[in-house]
């Protein structure tokens, strides 16, 4: 769509000099020529073929405006090259562009950079006389010391290391840890798991580290159809595999009736020792329930959240690492898949750190 253009009458100069100062007209003035005759009415003086012109500019300011300072010179202006204007004072984006003070005609109406504010518009004097345009050479730019507002950006990284919402599909919404399904159906934007250890997503290696003094936080939005009967006494929702056993299992544990998170001792055959922070709530089926599992390297504190709020805790002091896949819907327990989740599972998010009361209740 293109904007309407209005005619050089209704075009003015503008000086924007810092982001959020206002934007103020400014018709350009010649400076006086000493006995020169006085100009004709709707004409620009020039003297000694030396055209008046205007350099433009832009400059990046402080948080991530733009400035555009304009500049006139004209016979009496003192001047510098372009190339000394750069070396001195402008910064390796800024923009340079000289342009002659006689619009074109096809030039729109300058604009006010806030969409709440708008320049005054002054008519511009339409030329009667021709004059010469300068050589390249000749153009004049006038140093400008914005450049020195400019800030430094800074970015950081996110905490988050893999999304899978289980849309019709196991894909990572963070690119790098896509998963495969096995006997996995969908159901709107959830997967569906029969509860059998062979129907779950894995990922083809870690995605996180569960290792000695490592924070991790791991998160799943459950619908659980059925509770788990012997000889499976756990409905484990999100796990990833170490070489025997899973460093961590996000899930329903019956002997308790309880959500867990759970961490074992050790990393064997039939571990006889393992932590668990549990619920207080009692689980309900077929209830969308959200489920979020923090472990604190630094303390070894182990938390479980039910609904954004804080359930249960436990200490962990002897993690171990798991390179093996991540896991949604199943556990890894004595080198076998096992503890199927009998329902849907949507949602599953892991972070690198330990998420903070309030930053787990965003989740929620």
């Amino acid at each position: 769509m293109f904007r309407d253009r209005k005619p050089e009458s209704d075009q003015s100069k503008f000086v924007w000099s810092e982001a959020g100062e206002q934007a103020e007209a400014a018709q350009p003035r010649p400076e006086a020529v000493e006995d020169a005759p006085p100009a004709p009415a709707g004409s620009w003086p020039a003297r000694h073929g030396r055209a008046l012109v205007a350099a433009a500019v832009i400059v990046p300011l402080a948080g991530g405006g733009a400035g555009l300072t304009a500049y006139y010179s004209g016979q009496h202006g003192s001047a510098m090259t372009v190339s000394e204007a750069a070396q001195e004072s402008l910064s390796p984006k800024t923009a340079v562009s000289v342009f002659s003070a006689s619009p074109s005609p096809s030039a729109g109406p300058s604009r006010s950079p806030s969409p709440s504010k708008s320049p005054s518009h002054s008519p511009t004097p339409s030329r009667t006389t021709a004059e010469p345009v300068p050589p390249a050479s000749t153009v004049t730019v006038v140093k400008t010391v914005a450049a020195t507002h400019a800030a430094a950006v800074t970015t950081t990284s996110s905490p988050l290391i893999g999304s899978w919402p289980l849309n019709h599909s196991a894909a990572d919404l963070t690119g790098g840890h896509n998963g495969t399904a096995y006997n996995v159906s969908w159901d709107g934007g959830a997967g569906v798991f029969t509860g059998a250890g062979d129907s779950f997503v894995a990922t083809s290696g870690p995605v996180v580290n569960t290792g000695p003094g490592k924070s991790f936080t791991v998160s799943a939005s459950v619908y659980l159809v059925a509770f788990p009967s012997a000889p499976h006494y756990a409905d484990t929702a999100v796990s990833q595999d170490a070489g025997t056993d899973s460093g961590f299992y996000l899930q329903y544990f019956q002997p308790g009736n309880c959500w867990a998170f759970s961490r074992v001792a050790t990393d064997t055959t039939n571990p006889s020792e393992a932590d668990r922070a549990t619920s207080d709530s009692t689980p309900q089926l077929n209830t969308w329930t959200h489920l979020v599992g923090v472990y604190n390297g630094s303390t070894g504190k182990m938390s479980l959240y039910v609904n954004g709020t804080l359930e249960g805790t436990a200490t962990d002091n002897t993690p171990f690492a798991s390179n093996g896949s991540l896991a949604i819907g199943r556990a890894f327990y004595d080198g076998g898949d096992t503890d199927g989740f009998d329902g849907l599972i949507t949602e599953v998010k892991v972070y690198d750190v330990a998420l903070s009361a309030s930053q787990v209740a965003a989740l929620s």
